[in-house]
């Protein structure tokens, strides 16, 4: 018979909260909840609602980075088709949600980057990570010749995380995945060419 991971539980079912509703209007008795978990288990895992949301965070961002180590470091495909074949696997994404789910890092960025120094270094410290995952296959398209020579991986790959990131918000406030789309052409057709 498995055992239960609680606080496994806890942390995913603050993640399908917190996705919808921002930090600060998650609750912590939903989240016990929808994880089916009896109040005074909380404080067992988590210090504060604070130190939970960190968790959460880290969560999602290691299911993110398992992603993208997937898809960028596949050698089968060229580095370039690597990126666009990442890129089209978060707009699915994205379009399974109904074009209502962002991405939360950038959403906690926009909520708590000025109300949390410690959640503003650990996304600080997330987006580092997703910008080295794209520098690197970008470094590789630059050396395949598949990008120009004098263009900095390190800035191709910050652009496309700044503008991706933007591109899902304008998305998702429209309900459409048009403007992501829209970015994504643009990026790959005209900044990488």
């Amino acid at each position: 018979m498995a055992t239960r991971d609680t606080k496994a539980e806890i942390i995913r079912a603050g993640l399908g909260i917190m996705a919808r509703q921002g930090f600060n209007s998650t609750g912590i008795d939903a989240v016990l909840k929808r994880a089916n978990v009896p109040k005074g288990s909380f404080y067992h895992y988590f210090s504060s609602k604070q130190d939970f949301g960190l968790n959460v965070l880290d969560h999602f961002a290691r299911d993110i980075d398992g992603i993208f180590t997937l898809f960028l470091t596949d050698d089968s495909a060229s580095p370039l088709t690597r990126l666009k074949n990442c890129v089209e696997s978060l707009v699915a994404r994205f379009e399974e949600n109904s074009c209502s789910i962002g991405c939360l890092a950038a959403n906690l960025g926009q909520e708590m980057s000025d109300q949390s120094e410690e959640f503003r270094e650990r996304l600080v410290a997330v987006f580092r990570s997703w910008i080295g995952h794209f520098e690197r296959c970008l470094s590789e398209a630059r050396d395949a010749g598949e990008i120009p020579d004098d263009l900095s991986p390190g800035y191709a790959a910050e652009c496309f995380l700044s503008g991706f990131e933007g591109a899902l918000l304008v998305s998702k406030v429209m309900k459409s995945s048009l403007p992501l789309r829209n970015f994504i052409n643009v990026y790959f057709e005209r900044v990488l060419r």
